[in-house]
């Protein structure tokens, strides 16, 4: 990959999308604790519920590990800095997106296109298109599709999760598509805000040894000094 360029946050609102609570920390908790510190408008919008990571689970059943780990969000959004900011919840299914079309996804897609509406954000982040997770996937083409209603369009980037480890080939970015930025951030304050995402990192739900657990290989990826994101290449 080619040296990124530096990224300059712009002077206007920043919407963060996280597909489920824990990636607005992994993909862009520097970037969010940067714009809050100047006094930039951040909102995050948790795209879905984040409740099928324990689907073994009898102690940790769906709902309830869904409502945990939105107090996780809010708990992670407050250590990097963001505890006034706004946020939404769509609490879509986690794993199970509604598809295109439904009366589900219709109310999500006027729920996004008010949000950006209002907000009129100068910069957007949303999940790298092609990362290998159908929620990753489900949550750009949603918030894509809200952009393209919006009266004016922002600068777009895009940050990728799970591309490095579990991506295709062809789930790449091309070297004509894409171009890679940068920017320098805290790992001490990432770390500290992931470390909120209790039931993640094993440390919480204790009766389902096949559930989800973030691996010491996939923090230490995502907690360095320096966060990548992609930016469309100029045509």
């Amino acid at each position: 990959m080619i040296r990124p360029a530096p990224l300059t946050l712009p002077d206007g609102p920043v919407l963060v999308v996280a597909p489920h609570p824990d990636d607005e920390t992994l993909g862009c908790g520097g970037l969010i604790a940067a714009a809050v510190a100047r006094g930039l408008a951040t909102h995050v919008l948790f795209v879905t519920d984040g409740g099928a990571s324990h689907p073994g689970s009898r102690a940790w059943p769906r709902a309830r590990l869904a409502r945990r780990r939105e107090a996780e969000a809010e708990e992670a959004l407050r250590r990097l800095g963001a505890g006034g900011a706004p946020r939404t919840f769509l609490r879509l299914p986690d794993a199970g997106m509604p598809p295109r079309g439904s009366p589900a996804h219709a109310e999500a897609l006027g729920t996004v296109t008010r949000l950006v509406r209002d907000l009129g954000p100068a910069l957007v982040l949303l999940p790298w298109r092609r990362d290998p997770h159908r929620d990753h996937r489900d949550a750009w083409a949603l918030a894509t599709e809200a952009l393209a209603r919006a009266p004016a369009r922002p600068e777009v980037l895009e940050y990728a999760i799970w591309l490095d480890e579990l991506g295709a080939p062809e789930d790449h970015p091309a070297a004509t598509e894409m171009e890679p930025v940068s920017l320098r951030v805290s790992p001490e304050v990432k770390r500290g805000a992931l470390r909120a995402h209790a039931s993640q990192l094993g440390l919480l739900v204790e009766d389902d040894p096949t559930g989800f657990v973030l691996g010491p290989a996939t923090i230490d990826r995502l907690t360095g000094p320096e966060e990548i994101y992609w930016r469309p290449c100029e045509r």
